[in-house]
This record gives structure tokens, sequence and C-alpha cells, in this order.
């Protein structure tokens, strides 16, 4: 629990600049709290306009036969919008995959992505790591969760509608953690205290 704790105030820090840690479940007046978090075997996507098996497989990971065959679907019939997919957990990887597919811009200067999708979307890790933080209300983010990949790395996900995981928990790459609202969600990469070029880390579109 100690280990948990001091890494729920070092990543606060870290993605915000200040050593206060917001009110929520990371609040210095009480501890957090660890909930087992059920085993997940995936996710559900919706295909958005454009999409096609191969890019969604490949932003989660998967071989287009996988997600075909999690659909039984053959992998050379085209998908259609609004269509629902079930997605697998991938693979476990050391690779950063996309936490959720939609439509993608720049943060600016923090070298972060903001990602919009339909609201309800699920979030996933984007690689295996511990929640250092499940924060309702992180100054300046909002609902933020981040992930501690255990070698320096850390995943933010913030702007969040819905935050589905606790301190402490270890998540599995691919797991939901949390869902999209009617913003666009901030997702970043971060190396200790320093932004790195999210996109270069992530599968090309």
């Amino acid at each position: 629990m100690t280990r948990v704790w001091s890494l729920g105030i070092t990543a606060c820090a870290l993605i915000t600049g200040c050593a206060t840690v917001p009110v929520g479940p990371v609040a210095l007046d009480s501890p957090p709290v660890v909930r087992p978090l059920p085993q997940l075997a995936g996710s559900y996507h919706v295909v958005q306009r454009g999409e096609t098996l191969w890019r969604i497989a490949h932003s989660y990971g998967l071989e287009p036969q996988q997600l075909a065959a999690a659909n039984r679907l053959r992998s050379t019939v085209p998908v259609r919008s609004g269509q629902r997919l079930f997605v697998p957990l991938p693979p476990e990887t050391l690779a950063f995959l996309w936490p959720v597919r939609g439509t993608v811009r720049s943060a600016g200067s923090t070298h972060g992505v903001k990602i919009s999708a339909s609201p309800g979307s699920l979030v996933r890790a984007s690689r295996s790591g511990q929640v250092a933080v499940a924060a309702q209300q992180l100054a300046g983010w909002g609902r933020t969760v981040v992930l501690d990949h255990l070698d320096g790395h850390l995943t933010v996900y913030a702007g969040l509608d819905q935050i589905l995981v606790s301190p402490g928990v270890t998540l599995r790459q691919g797991t939901p953690l949390g869902t999209i609202g009617l913003q666009a969600m901030h997702f970043e990469i971060r190396y200790g205290a320093t932004p790195k070029n999210t996109l270069a880390y992530l599968p090309s579109e």
C-alpha cells in the first residue's frame, strides 16, 4: 500500500507540476482504496465511417483475422459504419497501443494527442501497468487516470467521462479503464516528468 500511495503522489506531481494532490481517490487525507478488478476478456468498438477491419485491428494490437474470428466474420468482408465489434485482449507486448479509436489531433507543446470518439466509447490501457492515479478532479485535467508501466514510462488519460479503475490495480494491456464523453480525451506518454512525442510511440493510422 505504501508503494501505491507513493506512486500516486509522484505521478500527480509529474503531470501537474505541483506537489498538491487533488481531491479524489488520491487525496492526502485518505489513502487510496484498492478494489479488485474483474478480468475482462475484451471490450467493444463501434465502427466509424471510413474505418476498415485492418485499421481497427492494427490500432488494438490484433491481426485482422483475430478480430474477424472473434466476431464470426470473414476478414474479406467490409465492416459498416455503426457495426459493433467485440475486441478481444491483444497478445501482451511492450509496445504502446491506441487507447481508443477516434478523431485525433495534436495537443500542442505537450506532445500529447486529443482523441474524440462516440460518447461512451471505452478507453483501454495502452500498455500493461499499475494505476498510479485515478482522480475524479485533477487540476487542469478533469477525470484522469495515470498508469505507471514500471520502467520509467507513464501514460496519462485525462478528460474522461467515467473512471472504471482504482489506484493500485494492475491492468493488462487492452483492459478498459474509463469512458469518453462529449469532450475529447487527452492522452500522452511520458518518461518520468518528460512528455514524449506520443504519436511516434503509437501504431500508424
